[in-house]
């Protein structure tokens, strides 16, 4: 994605190795903010705050420890759950007392569905289950790293992706059901 000689540029305050590392990240970045942030409206405030960080935090990062794209990833992902620590949009968490085991049945369907499928169900999705389930699901990260992003318990980050693969799960066999239907006129 982008190698140590533009970010020793960058370091060094060449716009020019700046544009150039924007116009190799922009998409990838807007990929990312897009999963996180529901309200379109916010995005390109997001995108130019990563971008800000990135020019204003680029001295930290160090290519012994590991790749810009990763390190870009967990900058773009911070930033955009930087909104809900602020209070600018609702968690919508639902208490852990509430939570339910999902069934099994749900991996497989997943093997179904297209992207389109599962891009459209995930933009649907309730925003505190749509965080966790791309923090834990999408991105790796563990439940107690959600805890400390989200400022929640790791006990609260399993029971929302819970409650997340549960919502999902519904919305796959409503999805099923409308094929077979469809299939069987």
């Amino acid at each position: 994605m982008i190698d140590s000689s533009i970010i020793d540029q960058i370091i060094n305050k060449d716009n020019d190795a700046f544009k150039m590392m924007y116009q190799k990240c922009i998409r990838y970045v807007y990929s990312l903010v897009k999963r996180y942030v529901k309200n379109e409206s916010d995005h390109q405030d997001v995108i130019q705050e990563i971008f800000a960080r990135v020019f204003l935090s680029i001295k930290s990062f160090d290519t012994e420890k590991g790749d810009f794209k990763f390190w870009l990833r967990r900058l773009a992902i911070n930033q955009c759950l930087q909104l809900y620590r602020q209070g600018k949009s609702p968690k919508q968490f639902v208490p852990i007392e509430n939570a339910n085991e999902i069934e099994s049945g749900v991996v497989h369907a997943l093997d179904e569905l297209t992207k389109i499928d599962i891009q459209n169900n995930l933009s649907k999705m309730p925003e505190g289950y749509r965080q966790i389930f791309m923090l834990v699901v999408i991105d790796e990260y563990s439940h107690k790293e959600v805890g400390k992003l989200l400022n929640i318990t790791a006990e609260t980050s399993r029971s929302q992706l819970s409650r997340a693969k549960q919502w999902l799960q519904k919305k796959i066999i409503k999805i099923d059901k409308q094929k077979i239907s469809f299939h069987g006129i």
